[in-house]
């Protein structure tokens, strides 16, 4: 009876932990909606034979295994652009994240060897005024294959298209950089509940406002209001309308939503 009983709460615990990893995957993959890249423009800048892109339209779409391959000689002043553009803004789409898929041609990739690469996104025609080297803020490495990586950015402004530079620092990657996919998506870790009443913006209280600090950006990506916080609930003095609200925490925590003023 011993035997059989403790035969039966193992299956039990057994089906109850099976049940419980199964509905946090399912959590988990319901909470991730990417939004591929759906076009692109590459162009080379410079004069430079063995320049440009190679399979452009490889970089496009939600295929995360094949890629578009930005060249450039080593020891010429050239560069290789290839900009990836979104179907629409995340505004629109309601995401916070930016990951780009590269990778090398085999050799195992490091923010040293990655120098001459940079990124910028841009609203439209409209640089964010962003453009940034890639540095282990943003780079993700050292997963099962040593040659790919995932650039991560979280975006509190409007954009719709990010361009990828490559020039000749590039050289212990033989000249060439690798762009698997881009997509976004809304990390919904980085959210917070928030509602706004009469002009006055009231935060829930898992939010950590000592020292935290507070900006809105308008949905023409200008930012408009920064201010540090002292409570929960502050008035900001903007129009009614539609806002991306960043705060960053003094630990450095980040999180974003959109919100409407009222």
């Amino acid at each position: 009876m011993k035997t059989n009983l403790s035969v039966r709460q193992r299956a039990l615990k057994a089906a109850v932990s099976a049940l419980f990893l199964f509905l946090m995957s399912s959590l988990s993959n319901a909470q991730i909606v990417k939004t591929y890249a759906s076009s692109q423009i590459s162009q080379v800048y410079g004069i430079c034979i063995a320049c440009g892109v190679l399979n452009p339209m490889n970089a496009v779409g939600s295929n995360e295994d094949d890629y578009s391959t930005l060249q450039v000689s080593v020891g010429l002043l050239a560069r290789t652009e290839q900009t990836l553009i979104f179907p629409t803004s995340n505004i629109v789409a309601n995401t916070n994240k930016l990951v780009i898929g590269i990778g090398s041609n085999g050799t195992p990739l490091t923010v040293q060897l990655l120098g001459g690469v940079s990124i910028e996104t841009f609203n439209g025609d409209v640089s964010n005024n962003d453009y940034q080297n890639l540095t282990n803020k943003i780079l993700q490495l050292g997963g099962t294959d040593t040659s790919k990586g995932e650039i991560e950015l979280t975006m509190n402004i409007p954009f719709d298209r990010v361009k990828i530079n490559v020039n000749s620092g590039v050289l212990n990657l033989g000249g060439e950089l690798r762009v698997y996919y881009a997509y976004q998506y809304k990390d919904p870790f980085i959210s917070f509940m928030a509602h706004s009443k009469d002009g006055q913006i009231t935060l829930d209280k898992n939010i950590p406002v000592d020292g935290a600090e507070v900006t809105l950006t308008n949905t023409s990506g200008k930012e408009v209001y920064r201010t540090k916080l002292t409570s929960n609930t502050f008035g900001t003095q903007q129009p009614q309308g539609m806002y991306i609200m960043n705060i960053t925490t003094k630990e450095g925590k980040t999180y974003s939503r959109k919100i409407m003023i009222k």
